[in-house]
């Protein structure tokens, strides 16, 4: 169907049912409804801005906004008549805002580490344009705005939303200048910032200047004043903290490069006094001094020589012990310095998941579904990076629970089920660990449907899907491209977002894991290190690899048993392997049963920095981060759900 006929379709509903909007005897409830529907049509029709704001509109008739039906019934009366002369719904195109577009209430409660937030996205994208214009680098300038877009989604700042997607739509343009990106990117920043902090003044700026300019409106600052709660409150610049922190990166390698002269001189050490033993057995055999034997010079030359080596070996044994303190005291300094600073960065797992529940609970009413978000959590402290950058993922899950898992009220009653929905939001720190959980009381995943469209797309072969189990099946929903729903709507249906989900929380160091429980919804688990991008691992070896274990996840080290074979870690990273390894580790993941695997040997624990995994390596096995060392080689860290996936199949 063309766009031409869609338009004609819309402007023929619209004007069907906008009677409504006049209709003083009209429930607010039924005035919501006939918006929900027109908001739906119009995204259907390819009509994003007009869907945006209608979505507002029904938000101000939800908050009991007097002139809300006014607006609507004008606003709707216009569309009709652009739609009928074969015109768009709105004449502007972005920057400049849409007829009727406002600036969001953000909770005044969130609004000072929103503003943090948005403030830190922005000085990477300047990191960004300090890179040479290259494709990595517009990927790196799309991911940041992407996390704007969501920071912005979460806290219900609809303006800079809509910005936000504008402005990744252009840098997503096929053939886009690279260059010419580079240099228009400033002024976007400067519009991110003042739509955070002064959004009218934006707003007004912006359909002033139409659509020929994106400079930066005027910066117009104001400054509320903050309840005195008798403490010394002292304001520090995200980018600031963020450059202390990579200098606390380098003082780290420092530390490794000082632990590996150490070890150097040690073995240099152990070399001397070798030296040193060899020269007294020689000069034992040689025996006294002779006058038919060796010269007694030479004799006392290489008793000289062996006390200058042990000599040698004392003063290295003494630099190689000064050394390791010298190194110890430096990771002391650096692991002192990332929690003072993790102090000041801190916020809680309570204030995180109440920010995603109110988020969740706006998206439900604008889709006009009766849903009740549950939220569990403390008040342990959470390192704010890794808070913000949960949002994303978090937000898909649920708009994942919404669009799949939960049923319409009417369903839900024949099924004997509460007509209004539940959805669930936990947190809590297992050790070094954050464990959160987002789960739902709807029908579950639809097994059969995965297996089928994974078959369609080509994902895997129609024998292989047949002999999966559920588990296996489950993974494949993290498949780009890949959606059991058969029309995209504005919540789901395009197989785009867990993917993007599980990429998220695997640049954390993290993993999520999908639990099925038939008739009663879904459990999606994410497990990630709770302090920022540093966790304790257990180095593995098999074969010729090393790979790292993080330690929330290993269990029991144990030699490898006949009667209970373990899976080889050589063969779950896809290479060959003897059907039996001399020891086995048991990978761990709470809710189900451990899995073993095999392996040759067991390295230090350490503590490392996990780095984002390069999109090929994550392609190319269960790997969930990198690991850069003091000698400058790259090691990989496994991702413990997708190991535990390879073992069992291979079991």
């Amino acid at each position: 169907m063309s766009a031409t006929e869609l338009d004609a379709i819309l402007a023929d509903e619209i004007e069907r049912r906008s009677s409504v909007f006049d209709d003083p005897a009209a429930e607010p409830r039924e005035v919501r409804a006939v918006l929900h529907t027109f908001r739906g049509s119009s995204a259907m029709a390819g009509h994003t801005d007009l869907s945006l704001v209608i979505a507002q509109l029904s938000a101000r008739l939800r908050r009991g906004d007097p002139n809300a039906r006014r607006d609507a019934s004008r606003l709707m009366r216009e569309v009709v008549d652009r739609l009928r002369a074969g015109r768009p719904a709105f004449d502007t195109e972005w920057p400049e805002p849409p007829p009727g577009l406002l600036p969001s209430a953000v909770d005044p409660a969130y609004r000072a580490e929103y503003q943090a937030t948005v403030r830190e996205r922005v000085a990477e994208l300047e990191r960004v344009l300090e890179r040479p214009a290259d494709a990595s680098a517009l990927t790196e300038g799309i991911r940041a705005v992407h996390s704007v877009k969501g920071a912005a989604a979460a806290i219900g700042d609809d303006l800079t939303t809509w910005y936000c997607h504008g402005l990744e739509a252009k840098l997503k343009l096929p053939g886009l200048d690279l260059r010419r990106m580079a240099a228009d990117l400033p002024r976007h920043f400067s519009v991110l910032i003042t739509l955070v902090d002064d959004p009218t003044s934006a707003l007004d700026t912006l359909r002033s200047r139409g659509r020929h300019t994106t400079e930066a409106p005027p910066r117009r600052v104001s400054v509320a004043p903050e309840e005195d709660t008798g403490e010394q409150m002292v304001r520090v610049h995200g980018v600031s903290l963020e450059r202390v922190l990579e200098r606390v990166e380098l003082i780290r390698l420092a530390q490794d490069e000082v632990s590996g002269a150490a070890a150097v001189a040690e073995h240099e050490v152990q070399l001397l006094r070798e030296q040193r033993a060899a020269l007294a057995e020689a000069l034992r055999l040689l025996g006294p001094p002779r006058p038919w034997g060796p010269p007694a010079k030479a004799l006392a030359t290489l008793d000289a020589v062996g006390k200058s080596l042990g000599a040698a070996a004392d003063d290295l044994e003494h630099g190689s012990a000064l050394g390791r303190r010298g190194a110890e005291r430096l990771k002391v300094a650096a692991n002192d310095v990332r929690r003072e600073i993790a102090l000041v960065r801190r916020t809680t797992l309570s204030s995180m998941l109440g920010k995603i529940g109110a988020a969740v609970e706006r998206l439900a009413a604008r889709e006009d579904r009766g849903v009740r978000v549950l939220v569990r959590a403390g008040d342990a402290p959470l390192d704010r990076e890794i808070a913000e950058r949960l949002v994303d993922p978090l937000m898909q899950l649920a708009r994942n629970a919404l669009a799949h898992g939960l049923e319409r009220p009417e369903e839900r009653r024949a099924l004997g089920k509460d007509p209004v929905g539940t959805l669930s939001l936990s947190a809590e720190r297992v050790g070094d660990l954050l464990s959160i959980v987002c789960e739902d009381d709807g029908r579950g995943v639809d097994i059969e449907g995965v297996r089928r469209s994974a078959v369609e797309r080509g994902s895997i072969s129609a024998e292989t899907a047949r002999a999966a189990g559920d588990d296996d099946l489950l993974s494949l929903l993290f498949v780009p491209g890949l959606t059991t729903k058969r029309e995209a709507d504005l919540l789901a249906g395009r197989g785009v977002g867990l993917d993007l989900a599980l990429n998220a929380v695997r640049r954390l160091g993290g993993t999520i894991r999908l639990e099925r429980r038939p008739g009663s919804g879904l459990r999606a688990t994410l497990e990630v290190p709770s302090e920022r991008f540093t966790t304790d691992v257990i180095w593995l070896e098999a074969g010729a690899f090393r790979v790292a274990l993080p330690v929330s996840f290993a269990g029991k080290i144990e030699l490898d048993a006949a009667d209970r074979p373990a899976a080889p870690l050589l063969r779950c990273l896809g290479e060959a392997a003897p059907p039996r390894c001399p020891l086995s580790i048991e990978v761990a993941l709470r809710g189900i049963p451990t899995v073993r695997v095999g392996i040759d040997g067991v390295g230090e624990v350490e503590e490392c920095n996990l780095r984002p995994l390069p999109t090929l390596l994550a392609d190319s096995g269960p790997y969930g981060g990198a690991i850069l060392r003091g000698d400058g080689s790259l090691l990989l860290s496994l991702d413990p759900a997708l190991l535990a996936v390879r073992a069992w199949a291979l079991s």
